[in-house]
């Protein structure tokens, strides 16, 4: 036979539960009054027959312990209005009794106490419920506000999950910001490689500790040679393209101990943090060197650039990291001046270097007030007539402290410095009053040759510059002829192009200067309207030693004749030389053959000597 099976304890628990709150909680008014209506019927209804139905005792007593449990149950559901119904009842049972008591009836006094004893506990009863009722109707708002601030905390952790949730949001959001801010901040976007200012932090950091480790480190500086002439040709697109192929083969030479920074434009640094010998850190650099030598494929044009490299080691060089940043970039740029595609460590002479030439600087700038610049006019001739053509200007530097100073010297310096375009005015503005005075003078007509800077082309009023010089010096546009090298199309071609096309447009003559010496010279000369090609010394000093030279000659006369374009040679010194120009219908020639450049004082003795002053 199965066991049934046992209620659980908690089962049992929500029965009492459900049996208290049906015997304590106040039922629905409505349904309150009808049950108590019904309770007060069945009261008297069990009172009439205890009254006229029943003659024995044990009959009465039961039905007395019925109205007992009317009267409890009245007390007990319906406290207030139970209670009152019930004790209502009560005295009428009881003055009922009093009254069979008083006529003597049987068994009425123990009748009369029974409701006496029901009265007073039905009112112990209904006083202990109302406190109970009170207590638990406390506990049920307690449980009621339990409950609200259960299903409040159960919002509140939830709210609390969810903010939690928006912090990690949040907190990622910063940290990714964090990293994107770290990187902007110190990663180069081009290159990916340390910026400026990261390489600059990471070279502190390696010089203090070699200081405290007392062991050495060799910092190299990194720049492409020729550049800019990717970027005139091809376009910035290409030269970024071109930074970022080096940079990651850069990256792939590198030593893991060392590191690689970009620090703008094509300069790059490398901090060598091993200890190698100088002859160990020249086998290293060497294999950085021959591989950005490589052609390019950049589209469908192949470049080939080189670089400059510049090496200072620490402590030899320097202890201070200042110090060992400006030798490693004077060692780069003493490079570039022995002729670029390069590698120089850093020596001692060098400062004087430094030195001289931050004095020559000094000396450049009050040279024009000390009147220490002054010009030489090269004569240039027709080379089937003979006659005189015209002169370049060239200028000339005697300072007081340094003596007679080289035009390959200070022009650079002049460049770098920005001082070229207050000299390049002041020479045309000489120059034009020079050519002037010898036109009226000597009744000439040829014409006064100009070299221009880079950086003067380059300047958006250069244009404007001429013609306000030539309108103050009051010299004739046709008479003038601007020589610019390709060293100057730093601009986009359709820049130069406008530029030529505005200065052809007030009459001058525009002359590409030192033909043959740059890679893309043909390219220029096909693209830019010029009205003259002057062709390079170096390549007229080699004429009839050997085959190959003069073959060479030969092809830019005839190639840039085949342009319709006219030609005169630079450097002419030998008679030899101008036989083969004159068989190879070279249209003019200028050179120490004819004379050396001569002051403005000397060039009436050039006239005396020869009736030449026709030009065409």
């Amino acid at each position: 036979m199965e066991k049934s099976p046992k209620k659980d304890p908690d089962e049992k628990k929500s029965l009492i539960i459900k049996f208290m709150d049906s015997v304590m909680m106040p039922d629905d008014t409505v349904k309150a009054s009808l049950k108590i209506s019904l309770a007060g019927i069945a009261f008297l209804i069990v009172q009439a027959v205890i009254m006229f139905g029943v003659t024995g005792w044990l009959a009465r007593i039961l039905l007395m312990q019925i109205q007992m449990i009317l009267t409890f149950y009245l007390a007990l559901r319906y406290i207030r209005s139970g209670y009152m119904t019930a004790i209502g009842l009560n005295i009428v049972s009881l003055l009922y009794q009093i009254r069979m008591t008083i006529l003597g009836a049987e068994d009425s006094n123990l009748t009369l106490f029974f409701n006496l004893d029901i009265i007073l506990t039905a009112s112990l009863i209904a006083y202990y419920a109302r406190r109970s009722q009170s207590n638990y109707q406390k506990a049920l708002m307690q449980k009621d506000e339990i409950s609200a601030a259960y299903y409040q905390a159960a919002i509140s952790e939830e709210q609390l999950w969810k903010k939690n949730r928006e912090l990690e949001t949040s907190n990622r959001i910063i940290n990714r910001d964090k990293e994107e801010m770290y990187r902007l901040a110190n990663v180069d976007p081009l290159t990916q490689l340390p910026n400026r200012r990261m390489f600059q932090k990471k070279l502190d950091e390696v010089g203090k500790a070699a200081k405290k480790d007392n062991h050495s480190f060799a910092l190299a500086f990194i720049d492409f040679d020729n550049f800019k002439s990717v970027n005139d040709t091809l376009g910035h697109h290409a030269g970024d393209e071109l930074i970022r192929y080096m940079a990651f083969n850069l990256s792939k030479l590198t030593d893991p101990a060392d590191m690689l920074g970009h620090i703008g434009g094509d300069e790059f640094v490398l901090i060598i943090q091993r200890e190698l010998q100088r002859k160990d850190i020249l086998f290293y650099i060497r294999r950085m060197a021959e591989m950005l030598r490589k052609p390019v494929s950049l589209g469908d044009t192949e470049v080939v650039v080189s670089a400059s490299f510049g090496i200072a080691v620490f402590p030899d060089d320097s202890s201070n990291i200042s110090e060992l940043m400006r030798f490693a970039d004077s060692a780069m740029y003493q490079s570039k001046r022995e002729g670029k595609n390069r590698i120089r460590f850093f020596r001692k002479s060098m400062l004087d270097d430094i030195i001289n030439e931050t004095k020559l600087v000094q000396g450049l700038k009050t040279a024009i007030k000390n009147e220490e610049l002054f010009l030489v006019f090269q004569p240039q001739y027709f080379v089937e007539t003979g006659k005189l053509r015209g002169f370049e200007t060239l200028i000339r530097w005697k300072s007081a402290e340094f003596g007679f100073v080289s035009p390959m010297k200070f022009i650079p310096l002049a460049e770098k410095n920005g001082m070229i375009l207050q000299i390049g005015e002041w020479v045309m503005k000489h120059a034009f009053l020079a050519m002037k005075k010898i036109q009226n003078q000597y009744d000439f007509t040829g014409k006064i040759a100009v070299n221009v800077s880079a950086v003067q082309a380059n300047e958006s009023g250069f244009v404007g510059t001429i013609a306000k010089i030539l309108k103050e010096t009051g010299f004739d546009p046709g008479r003038l002829e601007i020589e610019i090298t390709e060293t100057a199309y730093t601009n986009s071609m359709d820049q130069v192009r406008e530029m030529i096309a505005e200065l052809q447009s007030l009459g001058i003559v525009v002359a590409l200067d030192d033909f043959g010496t740059g890679y893309s010279s043909l390219s220029y000369l096909q693209q830019l309207p010029f009205d003259l090609v002057k062709i390079d010394k170096t390549f007229i000093d080699k004429i009839n030693f050997d085959l190959q030279s003069n073959k060479f000659v030969s092809t830019m006369v005839s190639m840039v004749h085949q342009m319709n374009i006219p030609v005169l040679a630079e450097g002419v010194e030998t008679e030899e030389q101008k036989a083969f120009l004159q068989l190879k219908k070279c249209d003019m020639i200028q050179g120490y053959l004819y004379g050396k450049p001569i002051p403005i004082d000397k060039v009436g003795e050039l006239f005396n000597n020869s009736n030449d002053k026709e030009a065409n």
